[in-house]
């Protein structure tokens, strides 16, 4: 009997609800759970708090169907009947409750019994040491198909030290023909004969500095299995691939390629579905492709995707098109895809547009290095050559190491490492600097402390106990003067920075001591961490101290907070629904606000927008703030952040209507706002720009912030008057003028400039000489543009009349180069392009065009005339 995916995900959920477990909805791939991780890779890690005791949740037994996201095993993708970068992980979950006996009999149960697998086929693995698992499983499965093993598959640790404990796993047999061959094929090969369905972790213990094991207080129970391996495993299929899960997407896409589904395409084609799944998944929670961090990884599968069309001969976007398949297999288990679908598949587009230019441009300039090394006998690509390729041009260095092995060439990857080394370093700080922090150590403050109690919503002022001092990262008994440090509190007035906004700053003080606050941030739940400089005396534990917020700050910061909500709906109310917000920073200095929107802003758009939003702020509505349930708020029609996970019970903050009937905007929010729209003053718009493929981003001002930033362009426009000798009335007249008198002065330049270049085309001329049977010219020219050089390029022609040339004009900073060849030549198998990329590759630029007529440049002048002077080569 066939089982559909829906089936058994709801069937599964089911099961473990009737055995006394919670259903948990399935977190974002962007955790909420642990904030240093890049993305939700296990089912378990939106229950790391549970797992340590500090969650206010009240049940002891979970089970969810977990979106999760991995790249650990992204080579094999598409290689492998089992290997996926986004899955969906089925676990049931125990904080302390059941244990070994309970997880192993349910496991067994579901199955044998719900999903009818043959038991004849299931093996079992445990940890060598784990007799009281070995037992359990003993009275169900005969002993020949229980396998013992060691630390490295069958024990699990969080860390070096920590919580831990032996797992084990069910294995399905998939028969001989899915052996890897080998006399020595067994459940612990690799190959994809046994595959591990279901894997129970039994965390029991509390491995020490030394390395010894204690037994944990209260012992945990993680379980997972794939949706993908046990919808394959409950229909007979060999192959994860071959379900209903991924079949559809295949089928579309090898109709939209226009290619069989066949052995020589299955490889491409089962990547090309995981990857698509992958990248719909990851921006419909909120990632959006970028050059760093998660954007990167988004951007890497889905140009990895992209380009196995490309290898079928495909040169469109194809990706964007898959994306209502998957909404069509998915939308039952995620309904919420269907309000952001849109969005998706607009913003793959605009990459997938992206990247295919990139694509070509840098294969471009790859074919021209590997002629280069061609002509060198050189098999080896250089790190050097490959790492410019990418931070330069971006293009991807891994599908510059798949290029390089199909044309025959092995990897520099030493060499290229060393050139990333920097690049890395900078993407590593700005992840630090993102202000996600190791919660580790922070955990253990958090058992300690508990929750901080913040009053900041309704009072500037507070007081609380100092509970904990960090100094260096490590807790401290004192903080004093001239030190830095942060101070844990029983209560707050800070708001801690959250949701895009900052952090108010302002002192923390007693008889005893004073600090200037710094920052505040909340590393796990709502344990608020005061980042200080004591300014004098000392800071103890145990004290009671005053937290005094800066006013000032605070309500400017409000004032911009409050703008960004209004001007959020008026940018949908202009270009439609499908905006939606993709980021955001609220400070009291400016706001910015990142929105999906698939076409530049023009002008008179952005004047409307400021119109409208300045309109709501002199309705001088209403602010209302309320706590509600979650799906009360939904009715009420309250826009949740993109991408976002949200409690049962949220905070609202409603701009009312200017008639005060109904609400203008609604939306969860946790942060800091005025109490009226007209307190937000005027709002200015400084700038728009797009910042990722598909994605907008406007800054503003407000308030105070605003009337500077007015009297700033007021004053610079009297300034520039002033320059320019006219009144600020006149200025726009005087302006043009000159601007008119700088062409004519320009043209006339450009035309002494081209009378001189045809007096020495004639100098030129002389200098041609014969090469393997043709008329020959390389010179190197200084402080001449591109236009210039083909000036000289076409008179060269029209005096020779057969010729190829290589013009190369050097400045200060740059190069720039032209190669041309007439027609008589080209018949001859002269080839203008393939001359430039060679010639680009030699001098670490780039290059190319058509067979007549290419062109290029390079930032690197070292090798400029070693490279002319050999440039007969080119001829060869």
């Amino acid at each position: 009997m066939n089982k559909s995916s829906s089936k058994i995900r709801a069937e599964f959920l089911n099961f473990f609800k009737n055995n006394g477990c919670t259903v948990v909805p399935s977190d974002s791939l962007i955790p909420s759970g642990d904030k240093t991780l890049l993305f939700t890779s296990a089912g378990m890690v939106q229950f790391k708090r549970h797992f340590l005791g500090q969650s206010k949740d009240t049940f002891t037994r979970a089970t969810s169907c977990q979106k999760c996201f991995r790249t650990s095993d992204i080579e094999q993708v598409g290689l492998t009947a089992r290997h996926l970068t986004f899955f969906e992980m089925l676990g049931n979950f125990s904080f302390g409750d059941y244990f070994k006996e309970e997880a192993i009999i349910w496991a067994w149960e579901f199955l044998t019994e719900n999903m009818d697998l043959p038991k004849d086929k299931l093996y079992i693995t445990l940890y060598k040491d784990d007799n009281e698992a070995e037992e359990i499983w003993k009275k169900i499965v005969p002993t020949n198909r229980i396998v013992k093993m060691g630390d490295e598959t069958n024990f699990w640790n969080m860390g070096d030290t920590g919580p831990c404990g032996p797992c084990s796993e069910i294995l399905i047999d998939l028969g001989s023909e899915m052996s890897c061959g080998k006399s020595t094929c067994s459940t612990d090969c690799s190959c994809d004969r046994h595959l591990e369905i279901w894997n129970l972790v039994f965390t029991q213990f509390d491995r020490q500095a030394d390395g010894s094991l204690k037994n944990l207080p209260r012992k945990n129970i993680d379980t997972g299995m794939g949706l993908e391996r046990i919808t394959a495993a409950a229909n007979g299929k060999k192959s994860i691939f071959d379900t209903d899960l991924f079949t559809p997407i295949i089928e579309n896409t090898a109709e939209l390629l226009k290619i069989k589904y066949e052995a020589k395409n299955i490889s491409k084609l089962r990547m090309i579905a995981d990857h698509c799944r992958a990248v719909t998944f990851l921006i419909s929670d909120g990632v959006l492709p970028s050059n760093e961090g998660r954007g990167y990884v988004l951007r890497r599968i889905l140009r990895r995707a992209l380009r196995q069309g490309k290898l079928f001969g495909y040169n469109k976007p194809f990706i964007n098109e898959l994306v209502p398949t998957v909404f069509n297999i998915m939308e039952a288990a995620y309904p919420d895809l269907s309000s952001k679908l849109i969005n998706i598949y607009s913003i793959i587009k605009k990459e997938e547009e992206k990247f295919l230019e990139t694509l070509e441009a840098g294969s471009n300039m790859l074919s021209g290095i590997m002629d280069s090394y061609k002509t060198k006998g050189i098999n080896v690509l250089g790190g050097k050559d490959i790492f410019k390729l990418y931070d330069t041009y971006g293009f991807p260095h891994d599908l510059t190491r798949e290029i390089a092995a199909e044309n025959g060439f092995s990897f520099d990857e030493s060499g290229f490492k060393a050139q990333q080394k920097i690049a890395q370093e900078k993407s590593r700080a700005a992840w630090d600097g993102s202000g996600e922090r190791d919660i580790t150590f922070y955990s253990i403050l958090h058992k300690k402390a508990g929750d901080t109690v913040f009053t900041g919503y309704d009072n500037y002022t507070s007081a609380g106990n100092i509970l904990a001092l960090v100094k260096d990262g490590k807790e401290a008994a004192e903080l004093k003067a001239g030190q830095e440090g942060e101070i844990i509190l029983s209560q707050t007035s800070f708001y801690a920075r959250s949701g895009g906004q900052t952090a108010d700053l302002g002192k923390i003080e007693n008889s005893s001591f004073e600090s200037d606050v710094l920052d505040v941030y909340k590393p796990i739940g709502n344990l608020f961490v005061h980042k200080v400089r004591v300014i004098k005396g000392t800071a103890k534990i145990g004290q009671e101290a005053s937290t005094i917020i800066d006013i000032k700050r605070r309500k400017q910061t409000a004032r911009h907070h409050t703008a960004t909500h209004i001007l959020q709906k008026v940018l949908r109310e202009i270009f439609g629904e499908h905006v939606a917000q993709a980021g955001s920073l609220v400070t009291d200095k400016f706001l910015r606000f990142d929105f999906t929107c698939f076409s530049a802003v023009k002008k008179e758009e952005l004047i409307k927008i400021e119109k409208i939003v300045n309109s709501v702020i002199r309705a001088n509505s209403s602010v209302c703030i309320e706590t509600m349930d979650i799906a009360k708020a939904r009715s009420a029609g309250a826009m949740a952040l993109f991408g976002e996970k949200y409690g049962n019970t949220i905070r609202t903050v409603s701009v009312k209507h200017e008639t005060g009937e109904h609400n203008y905007s609604m939306e969860l929010c946790g942060g800091t706002h005025i109490n009226r729209t007209g307190d937000i003053g005027i709002f200015k718009i400084v700038s728009e720009s797009s910042v990722a493929a598909g994605v907008r981003r406007i800054e503003a001002v407000v308030g105070v912030a605003a009337e500077e930033y007015i009297l700033n362009e007021e004053s610079s426009l009297f300034k520039t008057a002033k320059i320019l000798n006219t009144s600020k009335d006149e200025l726009i007249n005087r302006a043009q003028k000159y601007v008119a008198d700088y062409k004519k002065l320009e043209s006339e330049l450009n035309s002494l400039r081209s009378s001189l270049i045809s007096n020495e085309v004639d100098s030129y001329a002389k200098q041609v000489k014969d090469v393997n049977g043709f008329n020959f010219l390389s010179l190197l020219l200084k402080d001449l543009d591109a236009k210039e050089l083909m000036t000289i390029s076409d008179q060269l022609k029209e005096k020779v009349k057969s010729l190829v040339l290589l013009l190369v004009s050097k400045s200060s900073q740059k190069a720039a180069f032209v190669v041309s060849a007439t027609p008589d030549y080209v018949k001859k198998g002269v080839n203008a392009d393939n001359i430039a990329k060679a010639f680009a590759a030699d001098i670490a630029g780039s290059g190319g065009g058509k067979p007549d007529f290419a062109q290029g440049g390079s930032k690197d002048l070292s090798k400029i005339e070693e490279s002319l002077n050999n440039a007969q080569k080119y001829l060869a």
